[in-house]
């Protein structure tokens, strides 16, 4: 639309038609203002605008503590951190927030809740850990603190052999092994690891056996020992006729020896016999 003007040739009928048309068509009827407008004039009207105009295009942002407030031609921004978490803005009006691939947390993480957390193939659901692979492999040494009791039905090693170092192994109940007859049951490798062990083995059992270790210090006899049993080592009256070998006695092994010889008639010894004197 033009604006209207009034030239000096114009007469005073022109210029009231201009002005009741400037009144009545381009600034409008007073009384047509909306009813929520306090304004009574056309400025004050745009006034009025303006300042509701200006507070909607304003809002204030919070993250609990601390205030932004964010006016007409402002940028809100939605930032990511590496490594933690990313934002993608989309249409329509749309955030979108997402852990990274590799998440790094540089303080504590807690999970909540009663149900199970996974990380991976690794699951957590209450004190227990699962793994959906179904073994869970520790790249690094294990330690339980004093006191801990670690509860297994089976103890494996990728070795043949299962290393608990120089330590002690303590148990009230039983050492219990399913090595078949012949196979080596407790081997003892010594100081030196070489080819050369003592090898304890069993054969099958057909009843419960029972070895006894008495309660004393000395050294086991076995069938391949020779001359290592003394004569303290045998009970009293425990050697019977049925323990002696044929002509195992001879006169040396006889207790205060003496001898009965037989002579011929001419003096000559024909037989000589021994007998304990005592």
């Amino acid at each position: 639309m033009a604006a209207r003007q009034i030239s000096a040739t114009q007469t005073l009928e022109d210029f009231r038609v201009q002005f009741n048309a400037l009144s009545a068509t381009d600034f409008g009827d007073i009384a047509t203002l909306d009813s929520n407008l306090t304004a009574t004039s056309v400025i004050g009207a745009v006034n009025e605008l303006y300042a509701a105009i200006a507070g909607a295009l304003s809002f204030t942002i919070s993250d609990g503590s601390n205030t932004q407030t964010l006016v007409n031609a402002n940028t809100l921004l939605f930032q990511g951190t590496a490594n933690q978490i990313s934002a993608t803005v989309s249409a329509t009006d749309k955030v979108t927030y997402a852990l990274t691939e590799d998440v790094t947390i540089a303080g504590e993480f807690t999970a909540s809740g009663t149900g199970t957390h996974t990380l991976g193939s690794i699951s957590f659901a209450g004190s227990t850990i699962t793994s959906s692979g179904s073994t869970v492999t520790v790249d690094d040494n294990l330690s339980l603190s004093a006191g801990k009791t670690l509860t297994a039905d089976n103890i494996s090693s990728s070795q043949d052999f299962v290393d608990f170092g120089a330590k002690q192994v303590v148990t009230s109940s039983y050492f219990y092994s399913s090595a078949a007859p012949g196979d080596p049951a407790l081997v003892f490798e010594g100081a030196t690891q070489n080819g050369f062990e003592t090898i304890f083995t069993v054969v099958e059992p057909s009843a419960d056996g029972v070895i006894t270790i008495p309660n004393e210090t000395g050294t086991l006899v076995t069938t391949g020992s020779s001359a290592v049993v003394t004569g303290t080592m045998i009970g009293l009256d425990t050697v019977a006729e049925a323990n002696m070998a044929n002509d195992a006695i001879g006169q040396d092994q006889l207790k205060s020896v003496v001898t009965l010889q037989i002579l011929d008639s001419g003096g000559t010894v024909v037989k000589t016999m021994f007998g304990a004197g005592a």
